[in-house]
């Protein structure tokens, strides 16, 4: 599959440090599964969708201190590994679009099936492991226990606002889960 090629380069890059690991397993490949299922139901791009979701996240493997605007960063990063490993122009140019779209103010508003797909998927990975996020913001925010859980529950009852009715659907149970850690 063509795709191949970017997901192991990314799975090796990501195995460099424990955090960047845990990223790869607990959110990379969540987003990258939520984001083909969202495909099909929308009619989206697929291979975009998979590629924005292997390299979404990207530049924060590079540096860390990017994670709170990893898309701007990752955007010339992704476009020369994307160029690396062949893409046609025409996949290139969207899956920076899709990953420029995440990063913006209101990401949902005049966003492309394709971009509606990473932007929900990014947000059903959050909710299906609330634990990660939890130690995420002990260990890369310096959070306390109770600012992890009160910032993790503020983001994503503030993601699920923004959320597609069929991502919601399919994350009602976690959503419901995570509204008990209070």
């Amino acid at each position: 599959m063509v795709t191949d090629y970017i997901r192991e380069f990314v799975k090796q890059e990501c195995s460099k440090t424990t955090l960047t690991k845990e990223l790869y397993e607990n959110h990379i490949i969540l987003v990258r599964d939520y984001g083909a299922k969202l495909s099909q139901l929308l009619g989206a791009d697929a291979l975009v969708v998979e590629l924005a979701s292997y390299l979404l996240d990207f530049s924060s493997v590079y540096q860390f201190d990017h994670h709170f605007d990893h898309a701007i960063p990752g955007v010339q990063r992704v476009e020369g590994l994307l160029r690396k490993f062949k893409f046609a122009d025409e996949t290139i140019e969207k899956v920076l679009e899709v990953i420029a779209q995440y990063n913006k103010p209101n990401p949902m508003k005049n966003a492309s099936k394709e971009a509606i797909c990473l932007i929900n998927a990014e947000a059903m990975s959050q909710l299906a492991k609330p634990l990660f996020w939890i130690y995420y913001g002990y260990t890369v925010k310096r959070k306390t226990y109770n600012e992890g859980i009160s910032s993790y529950l503020q983001w994503m009852e503030s993601r699920w606002e923004l959320m597609i009715p069929q991502a919601r659907e399919m994350m009602a149970k976690e959503y419901e889960l995570i509204k008990r850690l209070k």
